[in-house]
């Protein structure tokens, strides 16, 4: 853990650390480097690797310092990797997170800044409350997007952006801009051929970079293209010991341990598994406790329990797959129905079927249901996915009304678009990358990695391929005419698939990947289980501050006439799981932050 003050800014040292008092010192435990040069210092958390413009030799604290000492804050593009940096000169502190936020988060207010959240209860004076707004904002989406953060007064540091206090005042500066992003689009002019070369060239020295001189590997394996990818690869510049992880799902269809193994045969490697059953819900506390802020994603659970797998077999470097969809962009159909309604002006029946769909009619498991679930995808295609509780579900689920959220991470998305093109390039660079990206998918792997003390790696996020990406017209990442995206027959992650297809076998290939999110209702199948988990709820200081208990009660009786029935239709089972998976985190979250009583386990929160 760091924990330091603004005040504290000057010639810090290591040797001046011990005795001091919590707002005079910037603390760096074991796992920082640190380095002088003159009277800056710098202190690196986590793991840096070289783009096109540095030299692996740099690859470290004190060559980091020196490049920014020459080029300022502009230097931390020209390193990849997952870290987070601290650079101490007399008169200004600089703190920078890596360009995806890999790395240690980074929290703060007005006088302090820590990797850990839970860090400011230990101030003195401060006072720990809720940001209901920022609360309302993870009840639809599952997180809370940077710079809110689930306490009053505290904010948190964007991926690819500085913190800069200088002359008593704090500055966020990003480095990443969609202007940047924008003019780099179709300017290559290369050939499908010659991109399809020029990305695999990338893809191998991504790998090549993060497995170094290792000799111990690890891969995270699913049944699709992008961890078959990164296998495939290894293979053709690694010989030595490598080990395939993946996890699944017990007696269930979702389940995409055969296709893992699968490939771990294929491609030599030695091949471990985990079926998850349900009761790793126990686990939540924990997860919980280390994320900080609330945090309810799909893939949660899943990355968890890879994790807590590897981790008990300590390879040097663990290669994940994760982000690869995101950065070639997703919701393409979604985006074209979305940009041709708009354009017939047929957009505002859409608008007029949302509104009236806000009743409780729409909330039951039938077509109705479904029929707002699609209309407010493709309505609201420039938000984040809301598989929680919307707007107009809160207003009678919480108590205090104007705490709802207004999707402000999203004021930054122009509302104007020239064409579909750019239409997508929006979507992609303000969604896809700095929310989905950045906020949810690799903070969770990292963030779990961290957990067991895992090295991960992500090929598919190195600097080199994401500039490259960049350069590419749409067709290339996803390929057909507007019309037939329209029609959902656009083929997504079009280069990705040239260039993996001749190389995995066919029953990936041919195979409509699931994604990396489990079926979340296995966590609540069980009726004793799940009605602790319900009085844990509603008796807890979370509900009887922020929730109607009514309400609660409401969630719970969908869930159970799901159960009962079976259900019609596998995205409302799912939503309504989400619901209670984000009030119990909610209720657990509070339990930690606000209380201060973290428990080893959710059934020890049962016997109090």
């Amino acid at each position: 853990m760091f924990i330091g003050g603004f005040k504290s800014i000057g010639a810090i040292r290591k040797s001046d650390f011990a005795g001091l008092r919590l707002h005079d010192f910037l603390f760096c435990d074991e796992k920082c480097q640190a380095a002088t040069v003159n009277n800056n210092c710098v202190y690196l958390w986590g793991n840096i690797s070289a783009s096109q413009l540095k030299k692996e030799e740099d690859c470290n604290a004190e060559g980091l310092l020196e490049s920014y000492l020459l080029h300022g804050s502009d230097a931390f593009k020209q390193y990849d990797g997952c870290y987070a940096v601290i650079i101490a000169e007399p008169e200004r502190l600089t703190i920078y997170r890596d360009r995806h936020g890999a790395g240690p988060q980074v929290f703060f207010n007005e006088q302090y800044f820590t990797n850990d959240l839970k860090a400011f209860r230990k101030i003195s004076g401060f006072d720990v409350q809720p940001d209901l707004t920022s609360i309302s904002s993870f009840l639809e989406i599952g997180y809370i997007p940077s710079p809110r953060t689930s306490l009053k007064g505290v904010r948190k540091l964007p991926a690819g952006n500085c913190l800069i206090y200088e002359n008593g005042k704090i500055e966020l500066k990003s480095l990443y801009e969609y202007t940047d992003f924008l003019g780099l689009y179709g300017t290559t002019r290369m050939t499908v051929e010659e991109a399809t070369e020029e990305y695999e060239r990338l893809h191998k020295q991504a790998i090549q970079r993060r497995i170094a001189d290792k000799n111990d590997v690890a891969l995270l394996l699913s049944g699709g293209y992008d961890s078959g990818g990164n296998l495939s690869t290894l293979r053709d510049i690694y010989s030595g010991n490598a080990k395939g992880f993946s996890v699944g799902f017990k007696n269930n269809p979702w389940t995409e341990v055969p296709l893992a193994r699968l490939m771990a045969k294929e491609f030599d490697v030695d091949f471990y598994d985990y079926e998850i059953d349900g009761s790793e819900i126990d686990f939540l506390p924990e997860i919980i406790g280390h994320l900080g802020d609330p945090f309810q994603e799909g893939g949660l659970m899943v990355n968890y329990c890879a994790m807590k797998m590897v981790g008990s077999h300590r390879p040097e470097v663990v290669l994940g797959g994760d982000g690869n969809d995101q950065h070639f962009g997703t919701s393409g159909k979604e985006l074209a129905l979305n940009h041709r309604l708009r354009k017939s002006g047929a957009g505002i029946f859409q608008n007029m079927f949302s509104a009236i769909s806000k009743n409780n009619l729409f909330e039951n498991d039938n077509i109705l249901f479904r029929a707002r679930f699609h209309n407010d995808k493709i309505l609201h295609v420039l938000r984040c996915d809301g598989f929680g509780f919307k707007p107009h579900q809160q207003k009678q689920l919480l108590k205090a009304q104007g705490a709802i959220h207004k999707h402000d991470y999203a004021n930054g998305v122009p509302s104007v678009f020239r064409d579909y093109n750019q239409f997508y390039l929006a979507r992609n660079f303000h969604i896809d990358i700095k929310q989905v990206i950045n906020e949810v998918i690799l903070f969770k792997a990292s963030k779990m990695a961290e957990l067991f003390e895992n090295q991960i790696a992500f090929p598919y996020m190195d600097a080199d391929v994401y500039n490259f990406l960049m350069t590419l017209p749409r067709e290339y990442k996803l390929k057909n005419s507007f019309e037939d995206i329209m029609k959902g027959k656009g083929v997504s992650k079009y280069l990705h698939k040239a260039y993996l297809k001749p190389k995995l076998p066919n029953e990936i290939t041919e195979r409509k990947k699931q994604g990396g999110f489990a079926p979340l209702s296995i966590f609540l199948s069980d009726p004793v289980k799940r009605e602790k988990i319900k009085r844990f709820i509603v008796n807890s200081n979370a509900a009887k501050e922020l929730f109607n208990a009514s309400y609660i009660d409401s969630v719970f009786a969908q869930f159970d006439q799901i159960e009962k029935t079976g259900g019609y239709w596998f995205w409302y089972k799912q939503v309504k799981s989400t619901q209670l998976f984000n009030l119990l985190v909610i209720a657990i979250w509070w339990e930690i932050m606000i209380e201060n009583n973290q428990r080893a386990l959710l059934s020890d929160y049962f016997l109090s």
